[in-house]
């Protein structure tokens, strides 16, 4: 199993390419992990899950060892298999989708992309009691607000980079004390955010 990879990325579209000893490796990722690389010609270092089939190699790509367990603990649910698990970690922030599934929220996972009502339920009762989200004073900062803006844009067409750049730029003060996401994303777009 390849657990890990350090190289120098060669592109990011249509997926990122890592040179590794030689060797290009295409890497499937998910959109928070996209909008943490960094420019082409720079190292990048991946902790990686290779997906194997009859027919057909797949190495996936993540930039933190908590998002490839939550993308393995989505696997192992019958009726999920790796496209679904990335959409679901590109639709949500972590610790938002961690929460959902350990307090049983069936209508927050329902509006995620990929999941039906079946499958949302199914995933619950395999999950709930091995998922233990963060404690609720790890909420208290904006970072999912900020993943989710950054998710937002990228779902608008902006290239990961340039989403995760204008939202960091918007200053959170003239937002009020309780920003929304969608106000973020409006700020941003304002900020002159570019595809």
């Amino acid at each position: 199993m390849i657990a890990r990879l350090r190289g120098v990325l060669i592109t990011q579209d249509p997926m990122p390419i890592i040179e590794v000893g030689g060797l290009g490796l295409a890497v499937q990722v998910s959109a928070r992990t996209a909008a943490q690389l960094p420019k082409s010609g720079s190292e990048v270092t991946l902790v990686t899950y290779l997906h194997v089939r009859e027919d057909h190699l797949s190495l996936y790509g993540f930039s933190s060892e908590q998002e490839r367990d939550m993308f393995l603990n989505l696997l192992s649910v019958s009726g999920i298999g790796p496209r679904v698990a990335l959409t679901l970690l590109s639709s949500a922030p972590l610790d938002e989708l961690q929460r959902a599934i350990s307090v049983g929220d069936d209508r927050y996972l329902t509006r995620l992309p990929g999941l039906g009502r079946k499958t949302a339920a199914r995933l619950i009762v395999e999950l709930q009691g091995t998922i233990v989200p963060k404690p609720e004073a790890a909420f208290v900062d904006h970072a999912p607000i900020f993943e989710e803006a950054v998710l937002a844009l990228t779902s608008l067409g902006l290239q990961p980079r340039a989403a995760r750049t204008a939202v960091e730029k918007v200053d959170l003060q003239h937002l009020g004390e309780q920003p929304r996401v969608e106000d973020l994303v409006k700020a941003a777009l304002k900020s002159g955010a570019r595809s």
